[in-house]
């Protein structure tokens, strides 16, 4: 099995979140955090530590929507299947994120399309695939080509809920984008 490592790093400076939901990162090097390390450990003395160095570490103030994420249904609302208690990403089966999957490329598409149940059936025929239950959906939206820049909040396209229940009813129960979303557009969202 091959695996692929589609995640980013969190970053300060680099624009993949709304303003205010960017993360903010502080950082300590070695000799920054020398002095909390020290009073963790009563009678600890620099001169004991590799190099008189205490740990590199970096603390986070982030969103569960920063970075490379999954969306797990609770984040939607709170109710799935029309009356269950929507699960938090703690129990979405992990296996679900170790299946076959098909990248779609809809990178021709205008910022802001929503995809239709009729366009993803067409691109997922362009790609000889037959899908399965539990294979996982890639689109590449041309987002990811702004990555880094003001414009990747508002870039791409995204699956709209037609083309969402199309995949569900297929059995599809992970879809991943290039893209955030588009400010004021709902169904441009990433969906699990």
């Amino acid at each position: 099995m091959r695996l692929v490592d589609l995640s980013r790093p969190l970053e300060n400076t680099v624009p993949a979140d709304p303003p205010a939901l960017e993360p903010h990162i502080e950082y300590s090097d070695h000799k920054q955090s020398l002095p909390g390390v020290l009073a963790m450990f009563p009678g600890l003395e620099a001169s004991q530590l590799p190099g008189g160095e205490a740990w590199a570490i970096a603390r986070l103030m982030i969103t569960t929507h920063n970075g490379t994420h999954v969306d797990a249904p609770w984040h939607f609302a709170s109710t799935m299947n029309e009356s269950e208690r929507a699960w938090t990403i703690d129990e979405v089966p992990l296996d679900w994120f170790y299946r076959p999957g098909v990248k779609l490329d809809f990178r021709d598409f205008s910022d802001g399309h929503v995809v239709t149940a009729a366009e993803v059936a067409e691109r997922i025929g362009e790609t000889g695939h037959e899908l399965k239950p539990l294979d996982i959906v890639l689109m590449n939206t041309r987002a990811g080509a702004a990555y880094g820049t003001p414009a990747y909040i508002d870039s791409g396209c995204g699956f709209g809920r037609e083309a969402t229940l199309w995949l569900l009813k297929r059995g599809v129960r992970v879809l991943g984008t290039d893209g955030k979303f588009s400010r004021g557009r709902l169904e441009n969202r990433p969906t699990v």
